[in-house]
């Protein structure tokens, strides 16, 4: 039960994490980090955004970087 309980507080965590990177990601006008690599969305954050959700959008677009290793993918894509 408590394994349980664990798992539904990750789940709800996780996904309001997710929808406030796609949030910040609307409200900065990122790129599609799908297109791009760590280091370009890297200078397009130095660039463009100079307040205190710098290093959260960051790590939003870092994590969905083509050339992430750590990128989780799907068998067919």
């Amino acid at each position: 039960m408590r394994m349980f309980l664990m798992i539904l507080v990750s789940i709800a965590l996780s996904s309001a994490l997710f929808a406030d990177c796609v949030e910040l990601m609307s409200k900065y006008n990122a790129p599609d980090p799908s297109g791009k690599t760590m280091k370009q969305l890297k200078r397009w954050v130095k660039r463009k955004v100079r307040d205190e959700n710098k290093t959260e959008l960051e790590k939003c677009l870092v994590d969905r970087a083509a050339d992430n290793p750590n990128q989780t993918t799907v068998a067919g894509q």
